[in-house]
């Protein structure tokens, strides 16, 4: 296996050496194969992840197959203008010269991408990767096989063996391809506890990382609400791919003024989104595998909150019930670590500052969603927190807007990406100074024997100058 990995390293560095992707229309040209691999392959993609997450046909296009699209037709787009060599302004020092700032690929990119959305979260940073000019090494997750063999036969129909290549394989994989190869970059999307192994092996070889993690992110529901609206982007957010989803509401902070009515509004939404009967909606996708599943059965037996809309679980179909637990208090097993599934403890609150001191109390989560209708407790929270993003009236959602970068802060992650922010995480940024010969300044203050008067030219120059990162040699 090291030996295999090794050849197939050095056919992605030899990609770069040979200068595969220096132009940017050999780069165009890889990402429109991209579109193609998608516009030419949509139902064996749709099908690969009903077998692997029984995901519905609309909820794969609107997740996986139509955010790539976009990702990849924007990026094109945009990227004459975010690849474009920035000038810098001249000052006193540099009024002679010419400085500007390139934007470099790194070089060979690991990428290990996660079960949940196998396929916008393979594609999306391998679209930036390759827009930035690098080549790529894409590890896809081992737990939804259909999904990976099929991104596994499809890379190769599509792109250059010196641009991208694919390596399946289980978690001792991974383990090779960080111990045994030098990557240039290493972006990674999945769970804390193994980001932080990344983090570990990449730090042994200097390797820069982009962890996108998860972290549980909490919702506040404020006593202004149209209820409503905030229970159904609420609850979507929680049963959207099962809840297994990063950016999942987490757990709920709800006023207490309208906690009496919000078990009633749940079990509506849920009725009208799923039936009578969720198991047997088409809509609903299921949980990954039996250990996940018994993950998520564990917790409800070991909380000791209320169950009190659904609970229903069948280990053989892999079916979770949309589960709400009230009465959780903070110190609950609900509120360790990210639930990921379609389980939402609720807490209540007496007021916006009880919501922000518990969110506080934690981790810094993906992201924040506030309901309210009052601007100043949005304010409120967007200046007591932090969060990789925070949202007012709605969930999960921005991860569709194009043109802001997503990533987390602390433990929910490291850099971030999508459009012109995957451009600048992809890229090393390169000052290029072209000076001039002209030697009058130089004469008067640079060079050996010192004087009194070329320190005060000096001085008197620098005082003139943008001093930020400014370099007289």
């Amino acid at each position: 296996m090291s030996k295999d990995i090794e050849k197939i390293v050095s056919v992605l560095r030899k990609g770069i050496t040979e200068g595969v992707l220096n132009t940017l229309e050999s780069r165009k040209c890889a990402i429109r194969n991209i579109l193609k691999l998608f516009l030419e392959n949509e139902e064996d993609i749709v099908k690969a992840l009903e077998k692997d997450l029984r995901r519905c046909r609309t909820e794969s296009i609107l997740t996986d197959i139509d955010p790539s699209v976009g990702e990849a037709k924007t990026i094109l787009s945009n990227m004459d203008s975010w690849l474009k060599e920035e000038s810098v302004p001249s000052s006193f020092i540099t009024l002679m010269d010419t400085v500007t700032i390139q934007k470099q690929p790194y070089g060979v990119v690991l990428i290990i991408s996660p079960w949940n959305f196998p396929f916008i979260l393979s594609f999306q940073p391998l679209i930036g990767a390759i827009a930035a000019g690098n080549s790529v090494l894409l590890k896809p997750s081992e737990l939804t096989p259909a999904c990976s063999q099929l991104i596994g036969e499809l890379i190769p129909k599509y792109l250059d063996k010196h641009i991208c290549q694919v390596i399946c394989g289980d978690g001792s994989v991974s383990k090779i391809l960080l111990e045994t190869q030098r990557f240039d970059l290493i972006f990674y999307t999945g769970g804390t506890t193994i980001g932080r192994e990344v983090y570990v092996a990449a730090a042994k070889k200097l390797t820069p990382v982009v962890l996108e993690l998860g972290g549980k992110c909490p919702v506040y529901i404020d006593s202004d609400v149209s209820l409503d609206v905030a229970v159904k982007r609420i609850i979507y957010s929680k049963l959207l791919n099962c809840g297994q989803i990063c950016i999942a509401a987490d757990y709920l902070l709800c006023h207490e003024k309208i906690l009496p009515v919000l078990k009633e509004r749940i079990e509506e939404t849920i009725k009208q989104f799923l039936g009578d009967n969720p198991q047997k909606c088409p809509d609903f996708a299921r949980i990954v595998n039996v250990r996940h599943f018994q993950r998520l059965t564990d917790l409800l037996k070991q909380t000791k909150g209320k169950v009190m809309v659904g609970g229903m679980s069948d280990v053989n179909d892999k079916y979770f019930a949309p589960t709400v637990v009230f009465d959780v208090d903070e110190e609950d097993i609900l509120m360790q670590d990210e639930i990921f599934g379609p389980i939402l403890p609720v807490l209540s609150v007496k007021s916006p500052s009880e919501a922000i001191r518990i969110i506080n109390s934690k981790e810094k989560p993906l992201a924040i969603y506030v309901f309210t209708r009052n601007k100043s407790v949005f304010d409120d929270f967007k200046m007591a927190t932090s969060s990789g993003a925070i949202m007012m009236n709605d969930c999960t959602v921005h991860t569709l807007i194009p043109n802001i970068p997503f990533g987390g802060i602390g433990h929910s992650g490291i850099g971030n990406y999508h459009g012109r922010y995957s451009i600048e995480t992809f890229s090393h940024r390169r000052p290029v100074i072209l000076k001039s010969e002209v030697e009058y300044i130089n004469n008067k203050i640079r060079y050996y024997p010192y004087t009194e008067s070329g320190l005060s030219w000096l001085r008197w120059s620098l005082k003139k100058s943008d001093r930020n990162g400014c370099q007289i040699l």
